[in-house]
């Protein structure tokens, strides 16, 4: 396990390309994350929400890293998600993680089943560890209970520290909510704590966050990276009302497919905007006005030059 003072900055979470068949297309991905750590994002987060994590094997996803890495992304500059209720998939998943020395983990809690308990969701990480031989990956824990109904609670992540101690090195909290990224911030300084939005970030930064680990960055790095770096909150506001109308456009018109969708313009390759059932692609007469509504925030998007 390595220092945790590197895990900081604008985290990618990387939209997932997949062809006719909804195979993850692998070379287009690599493209995509050399795009946004080029742009300047620290890292890659592949195949956690905003990438259909959910919607893939952990041995195709195991592949596709290991596409991913020959093709030249950096292990060290990715923390791929485990998003799973299935022991084997998730141990499968972390093996390959580890395999490949990647970052590290983002770990979402086994969904499903609701309220398991916190000594349940330890056992199931317990075991995690356990069938995977990991014994080196850092771990983050993914808070994002609007999908997974069970919440990385200051009071579960404790009891994690507890029993797994520093492989848990930081938490992503996407609920939205400031005060519960300032909450686990002053509770656990030892760890990175990452937001999902953007609007967050400014004041998480301020009381001691890592910064964000999130899906705009797929369109809109250079501004997150502005708000990351800025010295005071106040000096981002008009970005941060900028973050604000193009979470409202994405997040009320489909969210993710909308991501691929303008992506698919920019990259002048229409197969950017499937989508894995049962999600669907974004209807391409839909585009033209949420087009005109990000473009109204300060960025156009026509095609990659």
């Amino acid at each position: 396990m390595s220092d945790k003072a590197d895990l900081k900055g604008v985290v990618c979470a990387a939209v997932t390309p997949v062809d006719a068949a909804f195979r993850i297309d692998a070379a287009r991905l690599a493209h995509h994350c050399d795009r946004v750590l080029s742009d300047g994002c620290t890292f890659v987060s592949v195949f956690g929400t905003t990438g259909e994590g959910a919607s893939f094997s952990s041995a195709e996803k195991a592949e596709a890293l290991s596409q991913l890495i020959a093709s030249g992304i950096p292990a060290a500059r990715q923390i791929p998600a485990i998003m799973t209720p299935v022991l084997s998939e998730a141990a499968e998943m972390l093996a390959a993680i580890e395999a490949q020395d990647c970052r590290a983990a983002l770990v979402l809690p086994p969904f499903y089943y609701a309220d398991p308990g916190d000594e349940a969701i330890v056992a199931f990480i317990d075991a995690m560890l356990e069938r995977s031989a990991s014994d080196r990956t850092d771990l983050v824990l993914y808070n994002i209970p609007r999908f997974a109904r069970i919440a990385y609670t200051p009071a579960l992540v404790e009891k994690l520290l507890h029993r797994f101690g520093n492989r848990i090195v930081g938490v992503k909290d996407s609920t939205g909510a400031l005060e519960n990224g300032l909450t686990l911030a002053r509770e656990f300084p030892g760890l990175s704590i990452f937001t999902g939005d953007d609007r967050v970030m400014p004041q998480l930064r301020l009381g001691g966050g890592a910064g964000m680990i999130g899906g705009m960055p797929n369109l809109f790095a250079a501004d997150a990276l502005r708000v990351f770096n800025a010295p005071a909150a106040d000096a981002t506001e008009p970005l941060r009302r900028a973050a604000a109308r193009r979470i409202e456009v994405v997040d009320g018109n489909g969210g993710l497919v909308v991501i691929k969708a303008v992506l698919a313009r920019r990259y002048q390759a229409p197969g950017w905007a499937r989508a894995v059932p049962p999600l669907t692609a974004l209807a391409p007469d839909a585009l033209r006005d949420i087009l005109a509504a990000l473009e109204e925030t300060g960025h156009a998007f026509g095609p990659e030059a």
